[in-house]
């Protein structure tokens, strides 16, 4: 699959917000720290279409997943880097898997032991939390419902 980059939800024709090289070159410096088995590291030593395919992945689920301010050029490369972080942390577990919530635990207890976990946790792509996300955004996105981007 030959990645088109580009505003994925204006451009019918892109699916990625950015190209392979430019995520390398943008994801190479925490690449040379990451933890052994690390997703980044998994990423970065995957062949090219997996890699290609992790970013395509991550780009449609952004571009669905948030309601966009205009976006300027400047913009685009943000969305296209906090693309490459998604697409590296992501990377081997399904980005849009559906989560089934009655099997969500509020509480339990194991002998004297007892355990309330936190209400208003939102997972992002595929059930898994990137407290890193929405700071990315931060300036970019509206809100949390699904429209399109649009350039300013």
């Amino acid at each position: 699959m030959a990645v088109k980059v580009g505003n994925v939800a204006a451009d019918p024709l892109s699916n990625s917000f950015i190209s392979l090289a430019d995520a390398i070159a943008y994801l190479e410096p925490e690449a040379a720290v990451a933890g052994t088995g690390s997703p980044l590291e998994q990423f970065m030593a995957a062949d090219t279409a997996k890699q290609e395919g992790a970013l395509v992945r991550a780009s449609r689920w952004l571009a669905g997943a948030f309601e966009w301010h205009p976006m300027t050029e400047a913009s685009l490369i943000r969305l296209g880097h906090v693309a490459a972080r998604l697409a590296a942390e992501g990377f081997g577990r399904e980005t849009f898997a559906g989560v089934d919530a009655a099997g969500v635990i509020q509480s339990e207890t194991v002998g004297p032991i007892s355990v309330t976990y936190r209400d208003g946790v939102r997972a992002d792509a595929g059930g898994l939390a990137f407290d890193w996300l929405r700071p990315m955004l931060r300036g970019l996105i509206a809100s949390g419902n699904t429209a399109w981007l649009t350039r300013a």
